[in-house]
């Protein structure tokens, strides 16, 4: 069985760098998009086991993006994890709970809490490799 396929949406390259280097030494597979539009593309050709997106993207937002794949007839209930800088904005929306977002990072955030948030949200029968030392 292969690792978890993660789609990193993050227009900051330093972090999308971070935040894939993170995963990958924690067992995942990464593949990155630098804005919503790339990132809808990618999850339409990939089909990841779950998503990490930034919320404030060129193109298209995390909330869209989450959106769009909840609206998807395939892969509609992917794990989506949004972080953003605007946590208590969108928490009082209530879009969270409407798109079954399943976990909500203000930033600055810790990957290490992210990666958790992950192995905890992914399905039991999808477990990461093991993890680089």
């Amino acid at each position: 069985m292969s690792a978890p396929l993660i789609l990193i949406a993050e227009d900051n390259p330093g972090l999308a760098r971070v935040l894939s280097y993170k995963l990958r030494a924690s067992g995942f597979q990464t593949s990155v998009a630098n804005d919503g539009t790339a990132a809808w593309q990618q999850f339409q050709d990939c089909q990841p086991d779950a998503v990490l997106s930034d919320h404030e993207m060129p193109g298209m937002t995390g909330v869209e993006l989450c959106e769009q794949i909840r609206r998807s007839t395939t892969h509609a209930g992917v794990p989506f994890i949004l972080v953003t800088g605007r946590q208590l904005e969108l928490q009082a929306t209530g879009i969270v709970e409407q798109l079954d977002i399943q976990a909500l990072f203000a930033k600055p955030f810790s990957p290490k809490d992210i990666v958790r948030t992950l192995q905890q949200c992914l399905p039991s029968n999808v477990t990461p490799a093991t993890p680089l030392s």
